[in-house]
């Protein structure tokens, strides 16, 4: 299992998201990835990686 530690931004970020279940398959794509299901991850340099979720606007979670 993978400590996922949210910030306070993001926190802030994700309780804003406006649109209901776009907001809940951004937290279970959380779940999945603390379980190790990262799915569609990509490496942008520096130890930042890019999550990308493939629904609505095209949602992207960048985490290290």
């Amino acid at each position: 299992m993978l400590n996922i530690k949210q910030t306070d931004e993001f926190r802030v970020w994700l309780a804003a998201v406006k649109d209901g279940p776009s907001q809940r398959r951004l937290i279970a794509r959380l779940r999945k990835a603390s379980f190790g299901l990262l799915g569609g991850v990509q490496p942008l340099g520096e130890g930042v990686m890019e999550m990308r979720e493939h629904f609505g606007p095209g949602w992207r979670i960048y985490f290290i």
